[in-house]
C-alpha cells in the first residue's frame, strides 16, 4: 500500500501512524518485560537473605555462645554451602518465567495438536444433489445476513448467484465450508455438509474464492501444487496457454508474492486453472470472470462447462452476461433468495429484470484488467 499513500501525497500521516504504533509496542514490551526482569533479582535476594542468619548464629557458634561449639572451619563450610544453595534456589525466577510462558503456549497450539483426518485419495465417482433448506447465517452480535435460503441443484448443472452490493453473496458462498455455524440444512447427497469430517468435505467441495491466493511459487505449483498431471490442458481451458508460452520461463515463471507478477485477468484465470485441476462433484465460484473481456469471459465459460459437466457449479458474479446460459439463477435479497429459470425470474422479480436491463443497456467490450 505504500504506493497508494504517495499517490494520495498522505506519507505524514502514514508516518505518524507507524510512529505511534511502535510506541504502543515499546510502551507494551517494556510493561510486559519489566516483571520478568525483576523475578530474577527478587529471588536472588530473597535467596541470600540467609546469610545474615548464618553471620549472627554462627559467630555465637564460633565464640561458644550458641547452641553448639563450631571451630572456623565448620563455619566457613556451613556459609559456603549455604551460598550454593541459595544460588541454585534464585534459579527458581528462571524456571517459574518458564513455566508460565509454557503454559500460555501450550494453550495456543493445543488446539492445533489434534491428529488431521487423511485426506481422501479420490473425490466421489459419483455426484449428488445438492440440497439448500432454510439456510441462515449471522456474524456473532451482528443482524441476519441469510435467512430461509433454499433450493436444490442437480449434478452437472450450473446455477449464476447474483444480487445487490453486500447482499451476501460470497457469505453464501463460504457458508458451503462450514468454517462458521449456520442454521437450517445444507445436504450433499442427503448427508448434512456440517456432520461430514474434514477430509470428506474437502472430497466434496471444491472453493474459488474473490480473491485469487496466489502462491509466491511457479505457475505450475499453483495450478498442480505437487502433482503430477498435465498443467498445459488447465491453462488452455482458461485461454492462458499463450500467454504463458510467450513467458521466458513458461510453466516455471515465478509469479511473485500473490500473483504481483501477473495482471488481474491473469491472476483470476490461474486461480481458476488451479481449481478445475482439483475437480470436486460441488465447485463454488465466487466472481471468476470479473477481471475478464466479453470474449475471454465466453470462452473460459465454455470450457467451464465442458470440464465440470459432471459437477454443480455455484458461479457467484454480479455481471448477468452469462446468466442466459445458466441452468438456473439464485437472486438475493435482503437476505432471503429467489430460484428460477433466467427468463422467468425476469418476469418475477422486476429488482432483477431492472439489473439484467440496466447491464444489457451499457454493456461495452471490456478489456481485461
Amino acid at each position: 500500500g505504500a504506493l497508494t499513500y504517495r499517490v494520495y501525497g498522505c506519507e505524514p500521516q502514514r508516518d505518524a501512524a507507524y510512529e505511534a504504533c511502535l510506541q504502543h509496542y515499546e510502551r507494551t514490551a517494556v510493561k510486559a518485560g519489566l516483571p520478568v526482569a525483576a523475578m530474577p533479582p527478587l529471588y536472588g535476594v530473597i535467596s541470600m537473605t540467609g546469610v545474615l542468619f548464618i553471620f549472627t548464629f554462627g559467630a555465637r557458634n564460633v565464640a561458644g555462645t550458641g547452641w553448639a561449639a563450631w571451630d572456623i572451619a565448620a563455619f566457613t563450610t556451613f556459609l559456603s554451602c549455604f551460598g550454593k544453595l541459595a544460588v541454585k534456589s534464585s534459579h527458581a525466577a528462571k524456571l517459574f518465567n518458564a513455566v508460565q510462558k509454557a503454559q500460555v503456549s501450550w494453550g495456543r497450539i493445543k488446539p492445533l495438536m489434534r491428529q488431521p483426518d487423511p485426506l481422501p485419495e479420490e473425490i466421489p465417482a459419483k455426484p449428488e444433489t445438492l440440497t439448500v433448506n432454510k439456510l441462515g447465517f449471522a456474524y456473532r452480535g451482528g443482524a441476519p445476513v441469510l435467512q430461509d435460503i433454499t433450493f436444490t441443484a442437480q449434478p452437472g448443472r450450473i446455477f449464476g448467484i447474483t444480487g445487490a452490493v453486500a447482499c451476501g453473496k460470497s457469505t453464501l458462498g463460504k457458508a458451503f465450508l462450514c468454517e462458521l455455524p449456520y442454521t437450517g440444512s445444507i445436504q450433499y447427497g442427503g448427508r448434512e455438509m456440517a456432520g461430514m469430517t474434514d477430509a470428506e468435505r474437502c472430497g466434496v467441495v471444491g472453493y474459488l474464492g474473490h480473491d485469487p491466493e496466489l502462491l509466491s511459487d511457479s505457475i505450475r505449483n499453483n495450478i498442480l501444487l505437487g502433482s503430477d498431471d498435465d498443467a498445459w490442458k488447465y491453462l488452455r481451458a482458461v485461454c492462458l496457454e499463450d500467454e504463458v508460452k510467450a513467458m521466458p520461463n513458461g510453466l516455471d515463471t515465478r509469479v511473485g508474492d500473490g500473483g504481483v507478477r501477473l495482471s488481474g485477468g491473469q491472476q483470476q484465470r490461474l486461480a481458476l486453472a488451479r481449481t478445475l485441476a482439483h475437480p470436486r462433484p460441488l465447485l463454488v465460484l465466487d466472481d471468476p470472470f470479473s477481471a475478464l473481456d466479453r470474449k475471454t469471459e465466453e470462452q473460459v465459460f465454455d470450457n467451464l462447462r465442458k470440464m465440470t459437466a459432471g459437477s454443480t457449479v455455484l458461479l457467484i458474479s454480479h455481471r448477468l452476461y452469462l446468466f442466459p446460459q445458466m441452468d438456473g439463477v439464485l437472486w438475493i435479497q435482503d437476505g432471503k433468495a429467489v430460484c428460477a429459470a433466467h427468463k422467468e425470474l425476469i418476469a418475477q422479480n422486476p429488482q432483477y429484470a431492472a439489473l439484467v436491463n440496466a447491464q444489457e443497456g451499457g454493456e461495452q467490450d471490456e478489456p481485461e484488467k
